[in-house]
Formats: C-alpha cells, structure tokens, sequence
C-alpha cells in the first residue's frame, strides 16, 4: 500500500477508480481520493442487491477489497479491481474474479486472448480494409492501448471492414482478464472521442465475419510448460486437457458466447467453430494447437460479450478435469473440418440450447457454484423472452402480405 501511495503522489495522480466486475463482465466503479485510499484498503462496503447477479435487496450488503498488490496507471488515475467479500471475510459466491481463483489455486495459468471488435460510425464500419491491411482506425486502437499499462504483443486490422484485434501478451489468467476489461473500456472511450463507436458485438454485420475472443492458455510447474513435450511436441497432460475441454465444450457454450447474438457467429465458413474437434496449426477447428511460440492450447469459441473470469474458469476448470481423469481427445483432424460428412458434436446453435447444456453439465456448475449458474440463467432467459416478443425487420419484410 505505502509503494503504491508513494508512486501516486511522484505522478500526480490524486485519483484511485475502485472496478467490481459483474456476472456479464461489466465493470461496476467508484471513485475515491487518493487520501482515502490507506482507508478503503481493508474493503469498501456495497450495495450487492444494485449489481447484477449479485445479491437481494434483504441480504444486500458486500465488501469490496482492493487488489492494491496489481494496480493499472492510466492517464489521470489508478485503477485497482476488487474482490467481494462477506463483512466476516468470506469470499462472495457471485464474485467473478473470485470463482477464476478458486478454479487457479495451485496452478499456473498462462492466458492470451484475441481481442477483437468493429469501429464504427453511423452504423457502418470505418472502412472497407482487410486482414493486416493498413487503416486509420489502428491509431486510435494503439492510443488506447497506450493507455493501459499492459503489455501488448500485436495491434492488426482484422477480416472484417472496420474489424480490429488487440493480442496482449501471454500473462497469468487473472491479470489477463483484468486486462480484456480495461482494454475494452479505454477503446470505447476513445472511439467515442473520435466520433466513433467501437462494438464487441459478436456479430453486428450480416455477411461478415464475427468478432471472437479466442484464449491461448499454457500450464506451469516450475517453470516447465506441462503443455509441451520434447519429443513429441503436444505432452500427454496437453492432450487430456484437450479431452477434458472438448468433453465440457457443449456445457460451457453459454459461459463463452452468452448473448443470442452470439449464435450468429458461430456458423460455418467465418472461421467461428462450429464442430467440436481440434487440429494443430487448423483453423476450422474448436480446438488449435497454434504453430510457433511457446506450446499452447487456443479454444476458438469464445466471443467478447463474454465475462472473461467466468469463461476461463469454465475452459480451465473443464481443461483440469480431463488431466485429472486422463480423458483422451477425439481423433486430431488435419483437413477443412466444415467440408467434411462425419464428424463428432457440434456446439449448440442457440443461446437456449447452451443454456439446457449448461444445466446438464455438473462440472461446469459445479465450477461456477450455484449462486452464478442460478443467476445466470435467470437472467438469460429472461433476454431470450424479451427477444422472443420483438418483432424485427426482416420479419416485417417477409410476412407482412401473409
């Protein structure tokens, strides 16, 4: 705490925004001075019942405890994340960050995520560019990378007109996710300073690919990637983490790609999954052993709406138990996995069927604990009625001489 005080007062900086990261990711704030900050250090208390998933209105009173041993410099202030608690120090069951920690301890988790989202303005995107093409939108992208005290390892304009990546370097999971949720902030603000909307809709625009999230993750012991073999490349513990993620992948969908919009990425022939397969170096795959670096494990199906504590516990609380049972993968698939005629599952198609899948799979509740998957549901199916009741355009455009 004194180390942190002391590098804000050589800065300047006079204030601290304290984040709580709901159950769809969304960072809940407030802002205190720095004078305050020794205080607030043993926990703030807060209203769960006004956060989503959190708590009722009868039982609404948390704790949230600033992690002052990770703080963010931004421009004009620290960020520090919490963690929720109880008022006797008992961690809060709906805590995102939380549940990743509990699915962490005693292991070490590496993490890189493809960020990646559309810039738009006026509802259309601000180009018309390719994949690694030059466009104006990368400077904005690489202030609002600046702003944010991580590491990143590449900036690129994606497939999609107007369609940006982010790829931070390979970090522990949990700062990794600290990381996704002030990148995703500090790029609205600056798109919106430039007259410009930047959108992490899985897929905003019909006909183009979708924005995904993909997480490469890597195990350590010691310093030795337990993902790697010498002499054949992939380590038997790499493979039944590949098992155990393709067993749980149906039951985890909801988890990775919780919108319904998110269905509509995850068709064929957009590099979205589709199959529940894997393949080294193959990108029609859900799972990928990308080539070059360091051995990892790239699980494809994620999207940006996701809340990335919540999906990452799910990947590696599924990936752990296939180590744990020594589940073996599938056969590897080495062609284009969208034109073959047998194959095993497929994800599910729609948020609905996730959300019956995720009920289904007891490892996966078990991971997110009953109060998260209770919430979760409840809330998802209440998006799903609400979309159900609207009646869109193309509706209109096709019907209304019925």
């Amino acid at each position: 705490m004194n180390q942190l005080l002391k590098k804000m007062e050589e800065k300047g900086i006079t204030w601290v925004r304290l984040l709580v990261i709901d159950i769809e990711g969304h960072p809940k704030f407030m802002i205190i001075p720095r004078s305050f900050l020794a205080e607030a250090g043993a926990g703030i208390g807060i209203d769960g019942s006004s956060i989503p998933g959190f708590t009722t209105v009868n039982e609404s009173d948390l704790i949230a405890k600033p992690d002052v041993e990770h703080p963010f410099f931004l421009e004009d202030e620290v960020v520090l994340f919490c963690d929720v608690e109880y008022k006797d120090g008992r961690q809060f069951e709906g805590d995102p960050r939380g549940i990743l920690r509990k699915v962490l301890t005693g292991n070490t988790f590496y993490v890189k995520p493809e960020l990646e989202f559309f810039l738009i303005r006026d509802g259309v995107p601000i180009d018309n560019r390719g994949y690694m093409d030059a466009a104006h939108g990368l400077t904005l992208v690489e202030t609002a990378c600046n702003s944010v005290n991580a590491p990143i390892e590449r900036v690129h304009h994606e497939n999609g007109p107007g369609q940006y990546e982010i790829e931070p370097v390979i970090a522990p999971a949990l700062a990794v996710c600290d990381t996704i949720i002030l990148l995703k902030e500090m790029v609205k603000k600056k798109a919106s300073l430039h007259g410009m909307t930047a959108t992490f809709m899985p897929k905003p625009f019909m006909g183009e690919a979708g924005s995904g999230m993909h997480f490469h993750v890597l195990l350590e012991k010691n310093g030795q990637n337990l993902f790697e073999s010498p002499s054949q490349g992939l380590s038997e513990t790499a493979l039944h983490f590949i098992g155990g993620l393709l067993a749980h992948a149906r039951g985890i969908t909801a988890i990775c790609d919780p919108t319904i919009n998110s269905y509509k990425r995850l068709v064929p022939h957009f590099e979205a999954p589709v199959h529940i397969t894997w393949g080294r170096g193959n990108r029609s795959t859900l799972v990928r052993i990308p080539q070059g670096g360091r051995t990892r494990i790239e699980y494809r199906a994620p999207d940006p709406s996701c809340n990335p504590y919540l999906a990452l516990a799910a990947i590696l609380g599924s990936g752990l138990e296939g180590i744990h049972k020594k589940v073996e993968p599938p056969q590897e698939m080495t062609g284009n996995v969208f034109e073959m005629s047998e194959l095993p599952g497929t994800l599910p198609t729609t948020l609905a069927e996730a959300l019956t899948e995720l009920e289904k799979d007891e490892l996966v509740t078990t991971t997110m604990g009953e109060h998260i998957i209770q919430q979760f549901i409840t809330l998802k199916r209440k998006e799903i009625k609400e979309y159900n009741t609207q009646v869109s355009q193309w509706e209109l455009d096709n019907y209304m001489e019925c």
